[in-house]
């Protein structure tokens, strides 16, 4: 425990150090702590969660030190601190992005429960700024929140259309791009509304009916690219704790480092790349 401790207080004033002796490199990191935290405490604020910009810039300076101590407590070599300290300045942009993707996603899977209600408010003689409220006082977030910030700046004086960008540019999507143009079309041609959006909400349903089994079908070729991701790496740390002398090269020789961070690289520009084209087109 002291060992651990020792480390990343070491750790700690070594970053310490090389911001007090390059005032210049200090004023690049805070710029850059800055605009970081403001980002994501607009990010926070579209998906209704509200976090003090203070606590997000201590959680932005914390995390990046404290997976670099981590790594080089575990390892015992400095670079591996610097990579772990590399990663530290990604994992709360990539925990961000993550939480809003599940919060999208979420909201995709209630507009279908949505469109129907709306065309049940509608056939019940709402208007569509009534059934609009329904669904912001009816359904659960993240429909209940979107919808209803949606109401509200439609009492505020902003016309419908505009309201209904502010949403596609919180939530973009397939679905609520055809949401948006049916209430338009609706809007200035007139028709039957209730069956537009009683068969918008069909198609929806398909839609995600088709994508649920494009998962099921290729969630064997995923889960094969994930174990081939892994593989490297499991098989470096079998080969580390079997015969030392195998990776030693990889560790200590200047060579080997660079070989080793190449390969590292390599395999995250893999598995980024795997996650991009694996994602349904639907």
């Amino acid at each position: 425990m002291l060992s651990v401790l020792a480390y990343l207080l070491g750790f700690t004033s070594v970053v310490m150090a090389g911001m007090t002796a390059f005032p210049m490199l200090t004023e690049r990191i805070n710029s850059v702590l800055h605009s970081r935290v403001q980002d994501a405490s607009v990010k926070l604020e579209d998906m209704f969660v509200n976090v003090s910009q203070h606590r997000l810039k201590v959680m932005h300076a914390i995390t990046p030190v404290l997976l670099g101590g981590i790594l080089w407590t575990l390892t015992g070599f400095w670079w591996a601190g610097v990579a772990g300290a590399v990663v530290g300045i990604i994992v709360p942009r990539f925990v961000l992005q993550r939480a809003k993707a599940q919060r999208e996603g979420a909201f995709h899977g209630q507009l279908v429960d949505s469109l129907l209600l709306i065309s049940s408010c509608l056939r019940a003689g709402l208007s569509m700024n009534q059934s609009l409220s329904v669904v912001a006082e009816e359904m659960p977030p993240p429909v209940s929140q979107e919808f209803g910030l949606l109401v509200k700046e439609m009492r505020m004086g902003v016309n419908l259309q505009d309201a209904l960008d502010h949403l596609m540019k919180r939530m973009p999507s397939d679905e609520l791009h055809m949401f948006i143009s049916t209430v338009l079309v609706a809007r200035d041609t007139g028709g039957d509304v209730t069956a537009i959006f009683a068969k918008l909400a069909e198609t929806l349903r398909e839609r995600k009916k088709i994508r649920e089994k494009i998962k099921t079908l290729t969630f064997m070729a995923r889960l094969q690219g994930i174990l081939m991701a892994l593989l490297p790496f499991a098989f470096f740390a079998i080969t580390a704790s079997t015969n030392q002398n195998q990776v030693t090269f990889f560790m200590q020789d200047p060579q080997g480092r660079v070989l080793g961070m190449g390969v590292i690289l390599l395999q995250i520009m893999s598995a980024c790349l795997f996650i991009r084209f694996s994602r349904s087109p639907l």
